[in-house]
């Protein structure tokens, strides 16, 4: 049937144009507008997003399309001004831009809305709407369902079934389809806690049995308890430097301890400065003073605190991807765990996805990539570059057999649960003060409260300065 659409369409002239440029029989539709270029060209970043995963399929995507995937990766900072300044300056000359939540919102104007792509028949021959269905409710909502107009606005039910209608019907539409899913996830040396001397030193400590902490009482305690600085152990890790994972860690403690974790509510409401931040907070800088995580883990970030794992200095850690240890730590081994909770669950997530430049020549063909890329044929093949899966259907067909099992597992249920960013044009620099508040607090130089009460009242400057 999409043949025979496809070919009434066309017209005779630009069918015989489609076929002398090489379109295979199982690739997509485009349409009569859409000619073939011989090349794509998409801005991916590096490792946050795991290049080598998508820089694997270009061969299949060539052999699939009989069109060259031209990939430039750019490391964050970097890809962050070179997509900012593309948009800026109207250029046309990437079809693919990857967008990282934090920036979504201040792009999505700038961003092609993929509804009518993704309910034009032809251009989905393989599943309809490209099976958006099959993506985690929360990641696809959080990551690209937006109104343009008012980017604040969240859709109202993050957990429904992706379905391109309701969303359309509810003012919103989809501007990229998620592609590398990342979330807050518990890595803890399964080594230690199956050692049955642990398990007897644990039990004779504190009368009970040791198990991997599923509350954060539970958490601090196990800290407590494998800091043994003898043998250079320490019990876990903080990411308390000033940055964008030092609030991560933040959102996801008041998340747990029954706050909003977004920051800031589609209202533009403060929701941190709160009694759940505080205490928070509190937990929060408690531990990082305890002497129970490495020397100078107030300077920390995401891959400082992933290499005192990896090199059995921690015992337990927090990161948003799956871990190795090195050769020095002899029988060590790793398993991983949805963070503690308290009230609730609600670890800190981000997902980046692919979206089509809205002023690129060759839309068509470009949705039809971003399709292709996240479809979960194509995720399934780039887990074994250990891609972070976006589709529920991935995370369903891992086998356990496969090495990367009890991480994926870990990953699918956390994403299930995560609680994204604040949707604001001007992200990073509240997040940038939420972090200051972070760091101050678990540095001792600030009460949480007092920390949380001055980042208060900077943020609500920044929103105003940003016109909210």
């Amino acid at each position: 049937m999409a043949k025979s659409r496809l070919v009434t369409g066309l017209g005779v002239v630009a069918t015989a144009a489609l076929l002398t440029t090489g379109c295979t029989a199982n690739a997509p539709a485009p349409s009569a507008s859409a000619a073939k270029p011989a090349e794509l060209k998409m801005l991916y970043t590096t490792d946050e997003a795991n290049s080598a995963a998508v820089a694997s399929l270009i061969p299949q995507f060539k052999e699939k399309f009989g069109i060259d995937l031209k990939i430039d990766n750019q490391p964050y900072d970097a890809l962050q001004q070179k997509v900012f300044s593309e948009f800026a300056s109207g250029s046309s000359y990437y079809d693919v831009v990857v967008v990282d939540t934090p920036w979504a919102p201040a792009l999505v104007q700038n961003l092609e809305p993929l509804s009518p792509y993704l309910q034009n028949k032809d251009l989905n021959p393989a599943s309809a709407e490209s099976n958006v269905g099959d993506f985690v409710p929360k990641v696809f909502y959080d990551t690209a369902v937006y109104n343009a107009e008012s980017p604040v606005k969240r859709y109202a039910d993050e957990t429904a079934k992706p379905d391109v209608s309701a969303i359309k019907n509810a003012g919103f539409d989809v501007y990229g389809l998620p592609i590398q899913s990342n979330v807050a996830v518990m890595a803890y040396r399964s080594d230690l806690f199956n050692d049955p001397q642990q398990q007897a030193n644990f039990k004779a400590k504190y009368g009970k049995d040791l198990k991997v902490p599923t509350t954060w009482d539970e958490y601090a305690q196990a800290a407590e308890f494998f800091t043994q600085p003898d043998k250079n152990l320490f019990g876990t890790t903080v990411m308390a430097g000033v940055g964008d994972w030092a609030t991560d860690d933040f959102k996801t403690l008041l998340a747990s301890f029954g706050g909003d974790g977004t920051l800031v509510t589609q209202d533009l409401k403060l929701a941190f400065d709160s009694p759940e931040g505080v205490e928070a907070l509190t937990y929060y800088s408690k531990l990082a003073q305890s002497g129970h995580v490495p020397p100078g883990s107030t300077s920390a970030d995401w891959g400082t605190t992933a290499e005192s794992f990896d090199s059995g200095l921690t015992a337990m850690t927090i990161n948003y991807h799956d871990l190795k240890l090195g050769d020095n730590v002899k029988g060590g081994t790793i398993g991983y765990a949805p963070v503690p909770k308290a009230k609730a669950a609600g670890p800190h997530f981000g997902t980046w996805m692919l979206s089509v430049n809205k002023n690129s020549k060759n839309k068509e063909w470009a949705y039809q990539a971003i399709s292709w890329l996240t479809a979960a044929e194509q995720q399934t093949t780039m887990t074994a570059k250990s891609l972070h899966p976006s589709r529920s259907s991935v995370y369903s067909s891992i086998k356990s057999d496969n090495p990367m099992a009890p991480f994926y597992a870990t990953l699918g249920k956390s994403l299930e649960v995560g609680v994204g960013r604040a949707r604001l044009t001007n992200y990073t620099e509240v997040s940038h003060e939420v972090a200051v508040a972070v760091n101050n607090a678990a540095t001792g130089s600030a009460s949480p409260q007092d920390a949380l009460k001055t980042a208060s009242g900077k943020v609500s400057t920044l929103l105003k300065s940003a016109g909210y």
